[in-house]
């Protein structure tokens, strides 16, 4: 690999340390994280910063994330076309539910949360714009993962596997893929505290023209809020909000979305169509 090349992409492995986490990071911690000794990442570190990318606490000398990255950040969520056709969507569903709602669109073997409509009520259910997600166990997650074309659902539970959330994680491979099969039947999913305690969600899925399945979204609430019969009672509200993007995305509303998990897909993330 050219000796530019090699620059450019440890400078990529350490802005990668700084997804996972909103903590901010010292040198040492970067260096163990990107396998570099430290003097090399203090050049890569110094660099990102007089480019905004990377930005130093004035008090404790560790770093992150610079704001040149909301500006990009924000431009690619104004690039994309789901982001306008949904948010008004989501908005209503906010309202009629009183409760927090979210679009979330495929990364990889994760979610991201494109939008959030956040809850008026004191006690809400608080998620940021740009967060990862697990699939497996999160309503908005398996609403995308059921209708998800078979193979990729195969290839993504290979690579990330079910990693238990709480002690409510679907973690069993078997039960976990008839989990799969009972949301796509309903056509709605649920998060019973399977992702954090204290919280339920219920999601469902968004297609394309194609009828390839591209975002979903959900609404989330305290436990206190949210019981079991009430969550049920929304869902038909979620799926039907979910048909109405869907509907403005170009989708034929009676085509059969399990038709989707057969055929491939195309999928928005940020500017670029994939598949």
């Amino acid at each position: 690999m050219p000796p530019t090349a090699k620059t450019v992409e440890k400078a990529l492995r350490v802005l990668d340390c700084f997804l996972p986490t909103p903590q901010d990071l010292g040198i040492t911690e970067i260096a163990r994280a990107v396998r570099v000794n430290p003097s090399t990442v203090q050049r890569v570190v110094n660099t990102l910063c007089q480019h905004g990318y990377l930005q130093q606490h004035p008090g404790t000398r560790r770093y992150r994330l610079g704001l040149r990255f909301l500006a990009t950040s924000n431009l690619i969520l104004q690039r994309m076309d789901l982001r306008p056709v949904a948010r008004p969507h989501l908005l209503a569903l906010r309202d009629a539910t009183g409760e927090t709602a979210h679009l979330m669109v495929l990364d990889g073997d994760m979610g991201v949360y494109v939008d959030v409509a956040e809850s008026q009520q004191t006690a809400r259910v608080v998620s940021a714009v740009g967060s990862r997600d697990e699939l497996h166990s999160s309503a908005v997650g398996k609403a995308l993962l059921a209708f998800l074309p078979l193979p990729e659902v195969e290839m993504i539970l290979a690579r990330h596997g079910l990693p238990a959330r709480t002690p409510r994680t679907i973690t069993d491979p078997t039960r976990f893929r008839q989990h799969l099969a009972e949301v796509r039947r309903k056509g709605y999913a649920v998060d019973d505290e399977e992702g954090e305690f204290g919280s339920r969600c219920v999601g469902a899925p968004i297609f394309d023209h194609t009828g390839g399945v591209v975002a979903s979204i959900s609404i989330a609430a305290p436990v206190q809020r949210m019981g079991r019969r009430h969550l049920a009672r929304l869902a038909p509200l979620v799926i039907a909000t979910a048909q109405k993007i869907s509907t403005d995305l170009g989708r034929d509303a009676g085509e059969d979305p399990g038709r989707a998990t057969g055929r491939s897909r195309r999928r928005r993330h940020g500017t670029a169509t994939v598949g």
